[in-house]
């Protein structure tokens, strides 16, 4: 294999995990089809030694996508599936596996294989983009409830709010 088909085929892997995986999840849910969900304690140990596994052992190469969508998938379901982790619990599920899913690419790096570790974990950044976006996601959604809490517990111009919803201090007649 040409270097360049090498890098190409690193950066493919690490795409296969980051994209192609969840966006395949999300169709199989879209056509009602809900792959299993593994349990995250046991779906990010798993997943991260298939993924090394695959990158590391030349026996798997032939076989390497395969293994790495079908992986991926059952990776990502506690994130995206239909039993999901809370906010919280997604994003730290992310991010707390991607350090251990860039060990491959730091080995190969290691090894002498510059470019095709730093395509790897090149391909594998949407996953930190994704941890995230539900970060931000999730802060949004918080900050929302608070002001819903903090404007339900005001009156219309802008007093605390009575048990009746009237307004403290206001005129009544």
């Amino acid at each position: 294999m040409t270097p360049l088909a090498h890098v190409a085929q690193m950066a493919t892997d690490g795409l296969l995990v980051s994209v192609l995986a969840p966006l395949l999840l999300l169709l199989l849910r879209a056509l009602g089809v809900e792959p299993p969900t593994l349990p995250a304690p046991v779906a990010a140990p798993a997943f991260v030694l298939l993924h090394a596994a695959v990158t590391l052992l030349p026996a798997l190469t032939g076989i390497a996508p395969i293994l790495l969508l079908a992986g991926g998938v059952l990776f990502w379901a506690p994130v995206l599936g239909h039993r999901r982790l809370s906010p919280a619990g997604r994003i730290v599920y992310l991010f707390a596996t991607m350090p251990a899913l860039d060990l491959p690419g730091v080995w190969l790096v290691a090894r002498g294989d510059g470019p095709g570790g730093i395509a790897m974990v090149v391909g594998m950044l949407p996953i930190g983009l994704t941890a995230l976006a539900l970060a931000v996601g999730w802060a949004r959604a918080e900050e929302a409830a608070a002001c819903g809490e903090q404007g339900s517990r005001t009156g219309a111009a802008g007093t605390p709010a009575t048990a009746s919803g009237e307004g403290v201090g206001r005129a009544h007649s």
